[in-house]
């Protein structure tokens, strides 16, 4: 689970989008990673970035982007191999 602060994710969003995504990877304590190696991480990083995003263009507090950020890296990890509903296949 994300252990990200109001200042954490305040630093992020106020990066260029490559160094917010890198920001955002070691405030996660997340490993690196080859981008093209593992295209699902990277997707992933690419989703929570956004979440910041989103979030602050909304006109969230810090503390919330940070829940915000923090609910969908759990939405995503509650849904990892989940189906959508009535998909045949």
């Amino acid at each position: 689970m994300a252990l990200l602060t109001p200042q954490g994710v305040k630093e992020v969003f106020q990066c260029q989008k490559p160094q917010g995504r890198e920001h955002l990877r070691r405030l996660l304590k997340w490993e690196e990673f080859d981008e093209l190696r593992d295209p699902r991480r990277s997707i992933l990083l690419d989703v929570l970035y956004d979440s910041v995003v989103f979030a602050v263009g909304k006109g969230f507090p810090w503390a919330e982007v940070a829940q915000v950020v923090k609910f969908t890296e759990e939405l995503l990890r509650e849904t990892k191999g989940k189906g959508r509903p009535g998909r045949r296949g």
